[in-house]
Formats: C-alpha cells, sequence, structure tokens
C-alpha cells in the first residue's frame, strides 16, 4: 500500500540559502524523505506545482522588505505547520539593524515578529542529520524535542580541545547542541546560532571569560542581550 504523503514546500526570504543546500546535502537521505513528502515548491530546486494548502512549510531567510513579509504572510496562510529554517528565520541572524549601501537603514526580522512559527530547526546552517530526524518524526506525527545538551558538551565528546583555555571567545557553554559542535572542531569559536541551552547562565560565561583574561567586549554584551532576548521568545 502506498504511503500517504505529506504536502511540503520551501521557500527562501532573505539568506544565503545555506541551509537548503544542507538539504540537498542529504543525498540518498533526500530522496527517502521525497517517499514520504510531495514537495510542491521550491525555487532552488525549480519545483512549482499547483497546490491550494501546505501541511509542512520550510522557511528559511529573514524579513527584510514588505514584499518579503506579505509573502510570508501569504505562506503561513497556506500552511498547517510553518517551520523557521535556520538562524536567520530564527533570529534574523542576531542582528536588528542593517546599513544598506551605507546609508539607509532596513529592519531585518525573524519570522516570528510578523507570523506565527510552530517549529524552529536552528543552526548556521542547518545540521543535515538533525533536519532528517525531525522531518520523519514530523511525517510520523511525533512532537519534536531539541537535544538538551551544550556544544561544550558536544566538545567534550569529540575530545577537542576547548577554544576558552585558549584565549578564543566561545559561546559553546550557553548554546543549545545538535551540530555536533561543528565550528570548535574546525578550530573556530562557537557564535551560539542554536539559541540558549536550557541552563544557560551568561553571567558566569562573562565571568570564565574574564578569569581566561578574554575581553568582554561590546560585540559580544550585544551578542549576549540578543541572545537572551531570543531566548524568551523560542
Amino acid at each position: 500500500m502506498a504511503l500517504k504523503k505529506v504536502k511540503l514546500g520551501i521557500f527562501n526570504l532573505s539568506s544565503c540559502e545555506g541551509c537548503t543546500v544542507q538539504i540537498l546535502n542529504l543525498g540518498d537521505k533526500l530522496f527517502d524523505l521525497l517517499e514520504l513528502f510531495d514537495l510542491v515548491e521550491s525555487r532552488v530546486l525549480g519545483i512549482k506545482k499547483n497546490y491550494d494548502k501546505l501541511d509542512i512549510a520550510l522557511v528559511e531567510g529573514c524579513v527584510m522588505s514588505d514584499e518579503e513579509e506579505e509573502k510570508l504572510k501569504k505562506i503561513r496562510e497556506k500552511s498547517k505547520l510553518l517551520i523557521a529554517l535556520g538562524d536567520c528565520a530564527v533570529s534574523a541572524n542576531r542582528n536588528l539593524m542593517k546599513d544598506v549601501n551605507g546609508s539607509e537603514s532596513v529592519i531585518v526580522r525573524p519570522l516570528q515578529e510578523i507570523v506565527k512559527v510552530d517549529y524552529f530547526i536552528p543552526g548556521c546552517p542547518i545540521n543535515s542529520d538533525e533536519f532528517y530526524m525531525i522531518m520523519i518524526d514530523l511525517y510520523m506525527g511525533k512532537k519534536i524535542q531539541r537535544k538538551s545538551i551544550t556544544v561544550c558538551s558536544e566538545c567534550i565528546l569529540n575530545e577537542n580541545e576547548c577554544l576558552l583555555n585558549k584565549g578564543i571567545p566561545c559561546l559553546g557553554p550557553i548554546t543549545h547542541g545538535g551540530c555536533n559542535a561543528l565550528c570548535p572542531s574546525h578550530n573556530r569559536p562557537c557564535f551560539g546560532c542554536r539559541g540558549l541551552s536550557d541552563d544557560a547562565n551568561i553571567e558566569e560565561l562573562i565571568e570564565l571569560f574574564r578569569e581566561k583574561g578574554i575581553e568582554v567586549s561590546d560585540y559580544l554584551i550585544k551578542l549576549f542581550r540578543e541572545m537572551r532576548n531570543a531566548g524568551k521568545n523560542d
């Protein structure tokens, strides 16, 4: 008996589209998903079918224009579930204001400031394996739960040398895991793209930075503040 397919659309607002690329990087697993999901729209994949309603809409990118806001609202109207895909969609990539051509200022907004978001898939970009498991769970009607471990915990499991001990400001101790400590494993500091962990203690991390002789710059303070504000809305 043929499986009933779930109608799915993938949409892109202002972003580098790296999260969509991560979906493509699934390889053979992508074909497994397409056995379960009827992909009816994806600009990147060149798919555009006729449809009235969607079971699930995956939306990558933040909103930077009135046109994108209107597009997002129309996607929301057609979709049973709307999922923010990646850090740009989840938190506007932690940036509240950007300068365009050095003069014009544009407000950069995450999806949840405009429409109801049913689930958030964090990361910059998303983790392909995590995305695959989430989509399987959604198909089976399971409740989606985020991992309770931190990026710091994943570093320990991978036996990575702690970047804080090298004097590098890393946000792994306060950031949700699930990326397998991708950035620290390549000697790049975690910048918190997966959002605050459940037990995050920013003040304690700031104190640890100072103990390690790491400068707590104005940029870091701004980043901490934006992470905390974004965490209240997750």
